[in-house]
């Protein structure tokens, strides 16, 4: 096995022994606050499976923005010892404040760098030379602390975590430490094959459902049957051979999406066993607001799965409908769209070429907003996570990875929030 790829190895030593020590010796109820995405969810998965094993008590409570509103609610529960996982390092002076006995596992940079703070302990990448956003993710966090009690197989549970979080093209780092662990212990495979085979779909289905990579013009049953057809490919089979996945790439050779088409399948030991299925359903899950769902599935359900895998259609039907009639405004630096709760952020991705885009959706009297770059954009010097913080002047709060990053607005500084970020995305990629 390669030597973990981490600058200060004694640093990483030093707090993984001391977060180890603490989850073996409290004995009161631990509660775990995770994320809704599907790193999030992974996250609190691998956690909460590493208590159960321990015999340790716990609850989960799971989030879609760790705010002071929030952070201050859980504050009132402080009998308990509290793990934030993919969350909790932005926050770390409030909750420290509010006098949390804590463990944060979490991948976004710190606000911060120290692994200990009050009477809280802190592993996070960023601290020891990894890049949170690119070389490992949150769930890859947790099960750096798992592997500490033997618990290898919670490995490919990480590897679904990364790809939830775009961080799989390709995996490097603590991420391809983790994925070279699990295909060592044989509790993951990889297979190169055509991204369609992914899906426990009809064949037909996995194309018209596809956003990784998106074709708008493959976005109807009727005209993929009829590709099919023409191909003498059966539209309702589960999967298609290395033979008829060849005859399809030459058809789709046209639409310049070669190069996404063939993948790198990590099957994994799940009763959803293919690692990017799994990452789609978890997403479904969150964003349909089932969470439960998702850390159900996760923990091997099956009532979960089934329903799971209908979110995961529901969901991807309403995507696809609204990337159909999404419109983008244009700005010096930027773009952006009004679009619905759940999709902003998968719609701001794919709509990326040569400017960030901004998805907002409207809740009561603020914003969400889900900003999205792409790697040239970044290499350029774009960082999102500076423009979102940008938000702190209007009402809100923000803050995330260069590359994605969210935040929330008052609803009426819109116009002057937009013309910020336009100036700081300016600013970026000019320098």
């Amino acid at each position: 096995m390669d030597i973990m790829p981490i600058e200060d190895i004694f640093k990483f030593n030093q707090i993984t022994g001391k977060i180890k020590e603490k989850l073996e010796t409290y004995n009161g109820l631990i509660r775990i606050v995770t994320h809704h995405d599907p790193d999030g969810l992974t996250s609190g998965s691998i956690v909460l499976k590493t208590l159960i094993r321990l015999n340790k008590n716990a609850q989960m409570t799971i989030l879609e923005h760790l705010s002071k509103e929030s952070i201050e609610d859980l504050a009132k529960e402080n009998d308990k010892m509290f793990i934030f996982c993919d969350m909790g390092s932005g926050q770390i002076e409030l909750i420290n404040n509010l006098g949390f006995n804590a463990i944060i596992l979490d991948h976004h940079p710190p606000k911060v760098a120290e692994t200990e703070i009050g009477n809280i302990l802190q592993l996070n990448p960023h601290i020891f030379g990894a890049n949170g956003a690119k070389e490992i993710s949150a769930s890859g966090v947790c099960y750096l602390i798992a592997r500490l009690f033997g618990y290898y197989d919670l490995a490919p549970i990480a590897i679904v975590g990364a790809i939830g979080d775009m961080q799989h093209l390709p995996f490097i780092g603590l991420n391809k430490y983790i994925l070279n662990e699990a295909r060592k212990n044989r509790y993951l495979s990889v297979i190169k094959d055509i991204v369609y085979n992914c899906y426990n779909l009809p064949i037909s289905k996995s194309i018209c459902y596809s956003t990784q990579p998106y074709i708008r013009e493959l976005s109807s049953i009727d005209k993929i049957k009829e590709i099919f057809d023409e191909l003498k490919i059966n539209p309702e089979k589960k999967g298609i051979t290395a033979k008829e996945a060849e005859n399809l790439l030459e058809y789709f050779e046209k639409f310049n999406k070669n190069d996404e088409l063939m993948v790198d399948r990590y099957e994994i030991n799940h009763k959803i066993n293919d690692a990017f299925y799994l990452s789609e359903v978890l997403n479904a899950c969150g964003r349909k607001e089932m969470t439960a769902v998702g850390i159900g599935i996760l923990l091997g359900d099956d009532e979960c799965i089934k329903h799971g895998e209908k979110l995961y259609i529901e969901y991807k039907e309403e995507l696809i409908e609204e990337l159909k009639n999404v419109k983008l405004n244009s700005m010096d630096n930027i773009e952006y769209f009004i679009g619905e709760k759940g999709k902003t952020g998968i719609i701001a991705a794919l709509m990326v070429k040569d400017k960030p885009v901004l998805g907002f959706n409207e809740q009561s009297e603020i914003y969400k907003v889900s900003s999205r770059g792409n790697k040239e954009l970044v290499e350029w010097g774009l960082n999102l996570s500076e423009a979102m913080a940008a938000s702190k002047e209007f009402g809100g709060d923000g803050g995330g990875h260069n590359i994605a990053s969210g935040a929330a607005l008052q609803k009426n500084y819109l116009n002057e929030f937009l013309e910020k970020v336009n100036e700081i995305v300016g600013k970026q990629l000019k320098k």
